[in-house]
Formats: structure tokens, C-alpha cells, sequence
């Protein structure tokens, strides 16, 4: 549905109530996401393979925290927050299973976003607590069952969910995101957008722990694989083995990529929260892709049936590829923004979507307490994280805006 009204939106995203910063994550992640899709490395250690070598297992993490982030912010606006999420998972489940029928080069994300979805009306009731200490069980446990039961990976198709075990198996244990351990950045997600992220306390907080967790998990690892002289990556799967804990290469599903990935995730949305709070008209392009997120992964998917393997060209080429993807739909977003609310894909998830609660002065978590501005010397209490302050609910006034949650 055409809405005129969507260019001053685009100009000013605060005015929609939107956090920019979010929509600036997702533009970020969905840059990395292109860049393994379309830039495979060689191992020649060049600045691009360094770049792809980066990128890989590091832009599905901070999607998977944005989802996390995105169904709290939902959940806290909808007046029926359970069926949203378990229609929204069932049209992400019927997306990515049609997607991964006709791609053959990526592994489709959107099966597992299904899963995770359909869970959400469980996880939103989790405590802070129960959220955090619930991410480190899956992620310990994702690096012990992908050694016993995870290898080979295998995508989900829809052949494998008409054998329910063979379905099952590949959404929890063995399947490219597998739901241990990815399943720890969702949980993330979920509790950080408990916190109060229009805060430059909390984005600057959440910069200086994900870069010490990021590069120090990396060190740390490193520095133990070299005293004990083994190589994480080079240890036989098949059995548990305390060794390759510290493998922290992409989508290796051990503890130490889990660590590093989260580290780097959280970074890189702390930095994008303060970017977007200085120069939401700069960023502006950005904040139209990220928006359209979802219409861009499918859009990025059916391409690669198109553009040539990526093995068989080169890394010039390869950038060059992942440029004008990229930038062809950045310009193409900022135009349907000027005239559409949401993308095609967008506003599909909206179908059959309840009533939403009117906005409000506080913005509600989705364990109904508010959450105010950091206004003072008190939101930096012991106990509290700064930035955040939680009073008892006190009515269903108080809202959140609502946000597509990005994927990898």
C-alpha cells in the first residue's frame, strides 16, 4: 500500500519512532552477508580473503542478535504478540524452505528464524537471568553436540522436514545454523532489547564489551592452542574433544566462535546505535536497506542462481559483484521508501497481524515492566545496567515500535 507520507520518515526515521541505529545494524549485516555469498577466499591472505575470512560466521550472528532484539521490541508493541510470532514464524519457515529449493551456492538462514520464531512466545517469558544463563547452556552445549552428533552439515530442505526426524535433526544439531549454539545470539537478542537502547551509555557500553570480548577471546584461544600445541581446526570430529573449544573460525560452532562472534556483534551494534543517533540523515541510505532487510536476502538469494559461481572468477570480480549488488539495492530501497511503508517481503510478515498498542511516554519490555530515558544519576545504580531503570508496570499503554528483525 502506497504511503506517500514514508519520505519524510526515510528523512527523519526518529520521527516513525524507529531506533536508527537498529536499521544501520541490519544495512551492516546484510553487507557481510553478501560479502560470504558472493566472495569466497583462496587463502592467499590479500586484503580481500582477509576481509571474506572476517566475514564469514560473523554477519549470521549479528542477525540472529537483531531477531533477538526485534521480537522484544514486537512482542512489547503488539496486543497479540504470540500469534504475530507464530505466524511470522511459519511464513519465515515456508520462505526459507522455498528459497533453499531453488539456490544452490548459500545455505538459507530463514528455516532456522522459523524455528526460533515459533519458540519466542517461550524465550519472551525468560527473565533477564534465565536469558542469559540459557545462552551460555546452548552455546557450551552446541560445542559438544556438533562434535557427537552436528558433522556433516546439511541445509534444511523440504524433503528432510517430510521425515520429521531427518527435519528436526538438521534445525537443533546438524544443519548450517543449527540451534545449538546459534541459538545463544537469539537469547542475546532477546535480553538486550530489554535494555534501553536509545541510550549512549548503553551503545558505548555495549562497544567497549564486545570489542574486549571479541579480540580477547580470539587471543585467549590463540594464545592456548600455542602452549599446548595443537591446531582447534585440525581436531577429528566425531567424538568430544576439549581441544576444539578453541577453534574460532566462522560457523566452526565452538565456544570460542560463539564468544568472538558475540563480541563482535555486540560491537558493531553499540557503534551502530551511536552512529545512528549523530548522523541519522547521513546514514539515511543505510537506514532504507536495513529496513528492507528481508526483501533484500531474498532478493540476494535468487541472484546467486544468476550470477556466475564465485569460485570461478576473481576477487576483483567478486567485489565488484558484491558493490553493485549492494549499491543497486540501497538506491532502490531509498526509492520505495519514498513512496512505500514497508518492502514486499516486509509487509508479508504483517499479514494477519493483531491490534498494536498506542505509543506511549515509556517503553515496555516484554516482561511488561517500562523502561525510561536515562535521565540521571540513578539509572547507573548498583545492580542496574546503566542506561536502564525498570519500574513496575502500571498499564498496557506504554509501547515499543516494531522492527523487522534482520537475518544473517
Amino acid at each position: 500500500m502506497a504511503d506517500p507520507g514514508s519520505g519524510s520518515s526515510l528523512a527523519d526515521p526518529r520521527r516513525s519512532g524507529r531506533i536508527v541505529g537498529l536499521d544501520v545494524a541490519r544495512a551492516l549485516a546484510m553487507l557481510g552477508m553478501v560479502i560470504v555469498h558472493y566472495v569466497w577466499p583462496d587463502g592467499s591472505g590479500s586484503v580481500g580473503d582477509t576481509v571474506a575470512e572476517v566475514m564469514s560466521g560473523r554477519a549470521m550472528p549479528l542477525f540472529m542478535l537483531l531477531g533477538g532484539i526485534g521480537v522484544t521490541l514486537v512482542s512489547s508493541r503488539s496486543l497479540t504478540p504470540d500469534r504475530d510470532l507464530l505466524i511470522r514464524a511459519g511464513l519465515l519457515l515456508a520462505l526459507g524452505l522455498v528459497l533453499q529449493e531453488t539456490t544452490e551456492w548459500i545455505a538459507v538462514v530463514l528455516q532456522s528464524y522459523g524455528l526460533f520464531f515459533a519458540l519466542a512466545p517461550l524465550f519472551r517469558r525468560l527473565s533477564d537471568r534465565a536469558l542469559l544463563v540459557g545462552a551460555v547452556i546452548v552455546a557450551v552445549a552446541g560445542s559438544w553436540t556438533f562434535q557427537t552428533v552436528g558433522a556433516p552439515r546439511r541445509t534444511t530442505t523440504y524433503s528432510e522436514l517430510l521425515d520429521q526426524r531427518d527435519g528436526l535433526v538438521s534445525l537443533v544439531f546438524d544443519g548450517y545454523y543449527p540451534f545449538f549454539p546459534v541459538a545463544a545470539f537469539f537469547l542475546l537478542g532477546l535480553w538486550l532489547g530489554r535494555l534501553d537502547l536509545r541510550s549512549d551509555r548503553v551503545a558505548a557500553l555495549l562497544v567497549g564489551v564486545g570489542v574486549a570480548l571479541g579480540i580477547g577471546t580470539v587471543w585467549l584461544a590463540d594464545g592456548l592452542a600455542g602452549l599446548f600445541d595443537v591446531d582447534p581446526a585440525a581436531v577429528e570430529a566425531g567424538s568430544f574433544r576439549l581441544a576444539r573449544l578453541l577453534d574460532h573460525d566462522g560457523h566452526s560452532a565452538m565456544l570460542a566462535w560463539v564468544l568472538s562472534a558475540t563480541g563482535t556483534s555486540i560491537a558493531v551494534l553499540g557503534l551502530s546505535l551511536l552512529a545512528g543517533r549523530r548522523a541519522a540523515g547521513w546514514l539515511s541510505p543505510l537506514t532504507a536497506l536495513g529496513m528492507l532487510a528481508l526483501t533484500f536476502y531474498v532478493f540476494q538469494a535468487v541472484l546467486t542462481n544468476v550470477v556466475a559461481e564465485p569460485s570461478t572468477t576473481s576477487f576483483g570480480q567478486e567485489y565488484v559483484t558484491v558493490a553493485i549488488i549492494y549499491g543497486g539495492f540501497m538506491v532502490a530501497a531509498m526509492i520505495w521508501k519514498q513512496w512505500f511503508r514497508f518492502g514486499p517481503f516486509e509487509a508479508l510478515l504483517r499479514v494477519g497481524s493483531g491490534p498494536r498498542r498506542p505509543d506511549g511516554p515509556a517503553r515496555a519490555t516484554a516482561l511488561g515492566r517500562t523502561t525510561q530515558p536515562d535521565t540521571g544519576p540513578a539509572s547507573g545504580r548498583a545492580g542496574h545496567w546503566p542506561g536502564r531503570t525498570t519500574q513496575p508496570a502500571t498499564g498496557p499503554a506504554s509501547g515499543r515500535p516494531g522492527h523487522w528483525p534482520g537475518q544473517r
